[in-house]
């Protein structure tokens, strides 16, 4: 039996299939298990521990006619769109099953339509696996890392210390709590507390890194630019507290099962993105005008960015105390 499963972006929503794929794999131990996604994702389908083998969503017409020729028994759509479409009725397998991402009651959501809520997007993806006689429980995501990953020099972790990770950064502006307040929060943390502060993300986060810098008294590993994603995981992994925004990172986190605080801004838990970890701790400001988009934009639609400035530095300040005192770091 060839099962395919197909999600082509993004980070986030990558990691979070895990458990779906583990489920199938869980179910039918002999199948082999292809996955289709862009190569720059493949690093984190390949730490899923229960894919065969792996296809690059580049060159696409001559992807298409090689993987058609493997003739998948089932193939199995977690993205669900127009361009997932055209990938199933091009590789003709024998069946194909599509995840309802509710998009409509994401809407209603967004509008304030509904008091409805999504629990998880896992759950709308072990959803479309009881069209093949797969009805287990839902799972959580886990990600499993390779001791192989060799880490730049930079790269310096003290036991001595309490390692905490910042990912400042978030692909839309909504998203991102503010720096301003961020630095506030670091400029708090107690002496006491013994804890060192690694800033993450991509080069387009190079900026946000050294407005955080300039604008504490604690000095700041800065690694933005310089991971590749395997050795990024890796970094997370060696972490003892996650700060992120509702991110691809935070999913990564959360998989990885490490203590985290994660920040709601425009988007919000109700939609389906909360992190999937009994050891996260969630902070949104709950307001009547969240969220005001599924996927985050580049401002406020009110002018005011409440949702994010109403979640002070003393909020999370507490919440490290508490992952501190409950995880005895």
């Amino acid at each position: 039996m060839k099962i395919l499963f197909i999600r082509l972006s993004s980070l986030g929503d990558i990691v979070l299939t895990q458990s779906a794929v583990q489920a199938v794999h869980s179910k039918y131990p002999d199948a082999k298990i292809h996955y289709l996604t862009k190569s720059v994702f493949a690093p984190i389908v390949e730490m899923f521990n229960c894919v065969d083998e792996i296809h690059y969503w580049e060159k696409k017409y001559s992807l298409l006619k090689d993987i058609r020729k493997i003739k998948f028994d089932v193939a199995i759509d977690l993205h669900a769109k127009f361009n997932t479409f055209i990938i199933k009725s091009f590789i003709n397998a024998k069946r194909n099953i599509t995840y309802n991402k509710k998009h409509l009651l994401r809407r209603q959501i967004v509008n304030r339509k509904t008091d409805k809520v999504i629990s998880s997007t896992v759950s709308l993806y072990f959803n479309a696996l009881k069209k093949i006689g797969i009805d287990s429980k839902i799972a959580e995501p886990k990600l499993f890392t390779t001791k192989s990953i060799k880490m730049p020099e930079k790269f310096q972790i003290s036991k001595h210390v309490k390692n905490i990770g910042l990912f400042p950064g978030a692909l839309h502006k909504t998203k991102q709590y503010p720096i301003e307040q961020l630095a506030e929060f670091i400029n708090s943390v107690p002496d006491a507390w013994n804890c060192r502060f690694i800033i993450f993300g991509s080069e387009a986060e190079l900026d946000l890194a050294d407005k955080l810098d300039s604008l504490t008294k604690s000095i700041i590993l800065d690694l933005c630019g310089k991971l590749t994603l395997q050795q990024l995981v890796t970094a997370i992994d060696k972490m003892d507290v996650l700060i992120t925004n509702d991110s691809g990172p935070m999913h990564i986190a959360a998989a990885l099962k490490k203590p985290q605080i994660a920040i709601f801004g425009a988007t919000h838990p109700k939609l389906g993105f909360a992190p999937m970890n009994r050891k996260a701790i969630v902070l949104s400001a709950d307001l009547s005008c969240q969220p005001c988009t599924l996927h985050g934009g580049e401002k406020c639609p009110k002018k005011h960015f409440k949702c994010m400035r109403s979640i002070s530095s003393e909020q999370i300040i507490n919440s490290l105390n508490s992952i501190i005192a409950e995880n005895t770091l």
